[in-house]
């Protein structure tokens, strides 16, 4: 990806009247591209969630 193509976190910071517009470790989330920092999760104090085991046995469809 050319460095004008890199996403940004676009998390508004409303005490600095602007945007994160961080270029590391950015993810999509619904709000928009986030960086750590300001992924939902974050903002609200709280740990990320982890990666779960996947889809459980009982629900993968037959072959």
């Amino acid at each position: 990806m050319t460095e004008s193509m890199r996403p940004e976190c676009r998390h508004w910071i409303g005490a600095e009247q602007r945007h994160c517009r961080s270029g590391e470790n950015v993810r999509a989330y619904l709000p928009g591209p986030r960086c750590p920092e300001h992924t939902p999760a974050a903002l609200q104090g709280k740990p990320e969630p982890q990666p779960g085991p996947g889809i459980p046995a009982y629900r993968q469809e037959a072959s």
